[in-house]
């Protein structure tokens, strides 16, 4: 696919420089700021470096938008038109949400920059094909299978995935969410003895179980 040429069928920008071009919108619920809180669960893994394009980046699956550092990851739904990679620097992404408290974000992706609403940052996108976009999904932190076709972690059923909320706020949060943060953060505070179920108890001790 060529990148220095409108990719997107239903956009009237004509004669737009390439580098303005908007190449997939899409948009994210943030009441409360959510993505803002979203984000900080990406700081426990977060490293520098990133092979100069930046050390986050957001991978457009189709069906969800995975939010990666070296050492962590989250995943939002949302639904895309294209497979692509989003690199940019983790700081200046924080910086236009933490204060952000607009109900709905709005992003539009170029080729050098992504825009949020208003502001806009610098960034590298690469549009991928989908098998390219299954490989890098399995390089990491979170294997997920992007094969629809099959039994998807993205979709885990209610009966295996029980609901919690924030005791103080009403966020809704998987289960599987939490044991996964749960054994993420066991790696990080292994030199203290604290394993994954004193993290899981002290997680669930926040929240309110939806069955009860």
């Amino acid at each position: 696919m060529k990148l220095f040429e409108n990719n997107n069928p239903d956009s009237n920008e004509k004669g737009i420089h390439p580098l303005h071009q908007v190449l997939e919108e899409f948009s994210l619920e943030n009441s409360g700021r959510d993505v803002f809180h979203h984000i900080g669960t990406l700081l426990p893994g977060l490293r520098f470096g990133g092979q100069g394009k930046g050390n986050c980046s957001i991978l457009l699956t189709g069906k969800k938008l995975i939010f990666r550092t070296k050492h962590s990851e989250m995943f939002l739904d949302c639904s895309t038109k294209k497979y692509m990679s989003i690199y940019f620097y983790y700081s200046d992404f924080f910086q236009v949400v933490k204060n952000n408290r607009a109900k709905v974000l709005d992003f539009k992706v170029m080729l050098r920059s992504l825009k949020i609403n208003n502001r806009t940052i610098s960034c590298r996108t690469d549009i991928l094909t989908k098998s390219e976009m299954k490989s890098l999904i399995q390089e990491g932190p979170i294997a997920l299978d992007l094969d629809y076709s099959k039994t998807d972690q993205f979709k885990l059923s209610e009966d295996k995935n029980k609901v919690f909320y924030l005791a103080n706020g009403g966020k809704r949060i998987l289960e599987d969410e939490m044991i996964r943060d749960s054994e993420k953060f066991e790696i990080l505070l292994k030199k203290y003895n604290i394993d994954r179920h004193e993290i899981l108890d002290l997680i669930k001790s926040k929240m309110k179980d939806s069955s009860k």
